[in-house]
């Protein structure tokens, strides 16, 4: 398969950045696209490979691409055949890639959903990977598991590899108990029958993560529920979409909530997270679990979302005991019984949600960040952001402030990082709900839909860089609405330049700079001192702008 070229989009000459206690100068990430917009068609899963490659499925056309992260050039290594998607939810998920994948063990593992007799069905596949002359293909499919449920809702679909060698996957609810399912239950408290387990009848595998031999076996070692052993590792999940490991061996998962309580989750084997009948932590606060299933004319009944039939089944989230019962690592901006879902302030009952649709999660471990080692990096997608969440030494608790980055009016599908820690790749959906960066109001389309947006590690602001008389000069100083900037003639042209505010904030784009005089619009900026920086040929200035009413 030959490699088709994509230039690489610069997106956007601005640099965002975040205050942190350890550093004097705050991060600064420059923004830049790997591929036009819709370069991806509905990509879903991504990993930064161990060949420097991105790669990345995409769920609809059942497609797999290696991605040169600086040029766009891609290489396509399979379409995957007969896969099924008439939702948003299913399709080609979840990819993983063997810890050895460039030398003996060249396997790639994919998840995807099938049409068999009328039902949808999901696998999961191994594939072997082959690459000459720069050119990568997938072969060879084996079928590992295959013929558990699948839906048009909350089908998880996540495929990482763990430390011990095993395969760990993420099976939704399926979206039983809302929406147009509103009437089909929610199993992810139901286990399987060793009957079942015999026959490989796995109907009772929604709301659960699961954990498989290479072969798709069950493990031995795996957790043995009321005396039954199945791939199951634990349940009582939602739709679990980020599953990740750290190096200290603990796979965290983060998953959507309802309303509200989106969790972020240390999976433990043999645990029960408490979905349906908890979200959240079991508090009693925000969320009683009304089973739409146990009402008399389910079918009869009209469906709206915080609604429950008089005669259906209506439980507090206490009434769950279970001694294998696990409350949740952090619960994403949990609130009480009298929040206010139709607040003035927000533009609809759906913005005033506090769920951000967490859409996957990496653990940050590298040091070039200092204040960031030992974080999770969760991904939303109504939010358009990634909220970074500080654990503790041992990995096994939340501290400090949660952190929000990369706001650019997208929904992040996933992430993967360099292994440098200075870079981070997120690809963005082609549809779907976002909001602006308030979170109170929607945005009409998402910016960058269908590409891979980038961000690198700049060097921080310092104002021992500022530039020597001739080199950058600007005027008026202070300045009201406009600002004249005028640039030596040997640095080159189209030279990148920024202002940022006292916070570390960039608040105004100057346009692409060149030699002689520039003009650059302040209207709208507050009053106060500002930094302008330039990026030139071989040295970066810097000077000190007031703004003035």
């Amino acid at each position: 398969m030959k490699a088709s070229l994509s230039i690489r989009f610069v997106l956007f000459l601005f640099i965002l950045l975040y205050t942190h206690h350890s550093y004097s100068q705050e991060e600064t990430f420059t923004v830049t696209q790997v591929g036009a917009n819709n370069f991806l068609d509905t990509p879903w899963d991504l990993h930064y490979g161990p060949d420097d490659f991105l790669w990345v499925t995409e769920r609809e056309t059942g497609r797999v691409f290696r991605i040169n992260p600086d040029s766009g050039a891609k290489d396509e290594l399979v379409r995957v055949p007969n896969v099924y998607t008439d939702s948003r939810q299913d399709g080609l998920l979840g990819m993983a890639l063997h810890e050895d994948i460039l030398g003996d063990s060249p396997y790639v593992y994919l998840s995807y959903t099938q049409q068999i007799e009328g039902e949808r069905k999901q696998k999961i596949v191994r594939y072997t990977y082959s690459i000459s002359m720069g050119d990568g293909v997938l072969t060879e499919p084996v079928t590992l598991i295959e013929n558990m449920p699948a839906s048009n809702d909350h089908n998880s679909g996540r495929l990482v590899f763990g430390p011990d060698g095993k395969l760990y996957y993420s099976i939704g609810d399926q979206g039983g108990n809302q929406n147009r399912n509103y009437c089909n239950p929610i199993l992810a408290q139901v286990l399987p029958t060793q009957e079942e387990v015999n026959q490989s009848d796995w109907q009772n595998y929604p709301g659960k993560i699961l954990r498989l031999n290479t072969d798709g076996s069950i493990p031995d070692d795996n957790p043995i529920f009321n005396g039954v052993q199945s791939h199951i590792y634990s349940y009582g999940h939602r739709n679990p979409q980020g599953l990740v490991f750290g190096s200290n061996g603990i796979l965290y998962s983060d998953e959507h909530g309802p309303n509200t309580d989106d969790e972020v989750n240390l999976i433990r084997g043999g645990k029960n997270y408490g979905w349906p009948i908890v979200v959240g932590f079991q508090d009693d606060q925000a969320y009683d679990y009304c089973n739409w299933s146990t009402a008399a004319d389910c079918e009869g009944e009209d469906y709206s979302n915080g609604s429950c039939p008089a005669d259906a089944t209506l439980v507090e989230e206490s009434s769950l005991v279970d001694t294998n019962y696990q409350e949740p690592l952090f619960s994403m901006f949990a609130v009480t019984d009298d929040y206010d879902y139709n607040n003035p302030a927000c533009q609809n009952a759906y913005t005033c949600r506090p769920n951000v649709a967490p859409s996957s999660i990496d653990i940050y471990e590298s040091d070039a960040i200092p204040s960031w080692t030992n974080s999770l990096l969760v991904v939303s997608l109504k939010r358009g952001k990634v909220y970074r969440l500080k654990l503790d030494e041992a990995g096994s608790a939340i501290v400090g402030d949660t952190t929000e980055l990369f706001y650019t009016g997208n929904r992040y599908r996933d992430i993967a990082a360099s292994p440098d820690g200075k870079t981070f790749y997120l690809i963005t959906d082609q549809v779907g709900n976002i909001t602006d960066q308030s979170g109170l109001n929607l945005i009409s389309g998402v910016r960058n839909p269908g590409t891979i947006m980038k961000f690198s590690l700049a060097p921080p602001v310092s104002v021992a860089s500022e530039a020597t008389e001739g080199q950058l000069e600007v005027w008026p100083n202070p300045a009201t609405t406009n600002l004249f900037v005028r640039l030596q003639a040997n640095q080159g042209r189209n030279l990148r330049g920024e202002l940022i505010n006292a916070k570390g904030q960039v608040v105004n784009l100057p346009a692409r700079l060149n030699p002689g005089v520039n003009e650059v619009q302040l209207r709208g900026l507050p009053a106060g001192a500002y930094i302008l920086r330039v990026f030139a040929k071989d040295n970066t200035w810097t000077k000190r702008v007031v703004v003035v009413d």
